[in-house]
């Protein structure tokens, strides 16, 4: 598994096609971002996130 580049507890995030979603966890990778939600896990091409911005 590539190296995690940065990682919030409580982040809110904007995807390019302006849908969004508020206080998840998130994991960035080479490439890739991981959210994570109560209730799943979701994997992103990072070409698709907007924006990642911590609400801590």
């Amino acid at each position: 598994m590539p190296e995690q580049l940065a990682g919030f507890k409580s982040a809110d995030i904007v995807f390019t096609d302006g849908t969004s979603l508020a206080d998840v966890t998130v994991a960035i990778y080479p490439g890739w971002i991981r959210i994570q939600t109560e209730s799943a896990n979701q994997f992103h091409p990072r070409e698709q996130v907007d924006r990642v911005q911590s609400t801590r």
